[in-house]
């Protein structure tokens, strides 16, 4: 996936909005989207901390928060 100027500001802009584990859970599913290196891609290019998408992934893949 291309990340344009105007999705990366989306995405930066939704996150800072969201709180808690729906904001987790929204990193881990921008990262999962990403593809392979989704985690290393969202920390470099959108200033994600790669350990919160971590823990957003696994409430994502528990569904525990």
């Amino acid at each position: 996936m291309e990340l344009t100027d105007e999705l990366t500001q989306l995405f930066i802009k939704t996150a800072d909005r969201l709180t808690g584990s729906a904001r987790r859970v929204f990193m881990a599913q921008v990262a999962q989207m990403l593809g392979k290196g989704g985690q290393r891609r969202a920390e470099a290019e959108l200033g994600w901390n790669r350990g919160t998408i971590r823990k957003g992934r696994h409430e994502l893949d528990s569904g525990l928060e």
